[in-house]
């Protein structure tokens, strides 16, 4: 189980969407904004069920579009991640090390190769919104 950043506010929204933390796998950057003080970056995230539809790919149950905003920025590493990129794995650290260290880190893994990872630390976040999407 993906351990859950609740200390990002508004947290909760994401859950209450899909009923559990998305680890975004296979998601989509839709957005991705970067200077010296915050960080936005909205990303794609879905839910498949057990069903194929008729060209035998995964049906779709949730589909939702996720906001999120990062400042009080440590560490950051987002040279090699390019904005348009598809995430194998969008990850966070544990709400006990958040409380340990007082910031937590952002994995952003690439699904389009290693090189194209990043990541960064930060002392506050939230998520801005999440939106249904067709």
């Amino acid at each position: 189980m993906i351990p859950v950043p609740s200390y990002l506010a508004n947290f909760q929204s994401v859950i209450d969407a899909f009923g559990y933390w998305p680890g975004c796998h296979d998601s989509p950057v839709l957005h991705l904004a970067v200077d010296e003080d915050e960080i936005e970056m909205e990303v794609e995230a879905w839910e498949t069920g057990p069903d194929s539809d008729e060209g035998g790919f995964l049906t779709l149950i949730k589909k939702h579009a996720i906001g999120f905003r990062f400042s009080g920025l440590e560490r950051t590493e987002l040279e090699s991640f390019p904005p348009s990129n598809i995430l194998f794995y969008l990850g966070f650290s544990p709400p006990d090390e958040f409380e340990r260290e007082g910031l937590f880190v952002v994995e952003l893994d690439s699904a389009m190769g290693c090189d194209m990872c990043g990541r960064f630390s930060a002392k506050a976040g939230d998520v801005t919104f999440v939106r249904p999407l067709e």
